[in-house]
């Protein structure tokens, strides 16, 4: 038996590290051309004229910018944790009824806490444009239940918040939010504040780090085998 032969199981299990490192770091290629693209998408989503909603079909949804005509329900408004202006404050979301018979969810901006009183949603007809997200990525580790009874909500549980609403009879649901978008000169509350994408693009760095591991632990294989060989001789 050779030198090499006799350190089978070390090659061995170094070739499997080794492709299953290499085999994360292509992972992590495909995951950043899919990232780089969904982040192109939603920057021309950004600057695209809006589109009525109910031309907006499918899930595909994300941070379209979209015009609605309806009106506010007038009731079931829901406040969402926010901040503004370093401070806690809470987010105005009030269940909206488009012409065509649809609940949806109106993100209308930001209040301080201690001006919570009189937000009440504009009267009549009303034609409210911004940028429509699902809100379908679930809460954080340490982020607290909603408190539903309190209104009280610390994540975007968009489900639960149409299920809190009365909803009229003859109204469909759609589990989508508006964010009403800022305007130069804005002073009032609730005052709208535009979302952010919040899309990390690490998938470059953690695929270098992949490839770079697999580098070393080949070598690190290569050069214990070649020392083993020295000391037996081979």
């Amino acid at each position: 038996m050779t030198g090499l032969a006799r350190h089978w199981r070390t090659l061995l299990a170094s070739l499997v590290g080794v492709a299953l490192l290499l085999g994360l770091g292509v992972w992590q290629i495909e995951r950043l051309r899919w990232k780089e693209a969904l982040i192109a998408r939603m920057a021309e989503r950004q600057v695209a004229a809006p589109v009525p909603l109910s031309l907006a079909t499918g899930d595909d949804i994300d941070f379209l910018r979209v015009t609605v005509r309806g009106h506010y329900l007038g009731t079931g408004d829901k406040l969402l944790l926010g901040s503004f202006d370093g401070s806690p404050a809470w987010e105005v979301v009030s269940p909206f009824v488009t012409a065509e018979g649809t609940l949806i969810l109106v993100d209308r901006g930001v209040v301080p806490d201690d001006r919570r009183a009189g937000i009440a949603a504009p009267a009549g007809e009303n034609e409210v444009t911004g940028v429509a997200l699902s809100h379908g990525s679930g809460r954080g580790f340490f982020t607290p239940d909603n408190d539903v009874r309190a209104n009280m909500w610390f994540w975007w549980d968009v489900p639960a918040m149409l299920a809190a609403t009365e909803v009229p009879a003859g109204v469909t649901l759609r589990p989508v939010v508006l964010h009403i978008l800022p305007k130069a000169g804005d002073r009032g509350f609730p005052r709208p504040q535009a979302p952010a994408p919040g899309l990390a693009n690490n998938h470059l760095q953690y695929a270098i780090t992949w490839f770079a591991l697999a580098l070393v632990l080949a070598v690190i294989t290569g050069l214990y085998l070649r020392g083993q060989m020295k000391k037996s001789g081979a």
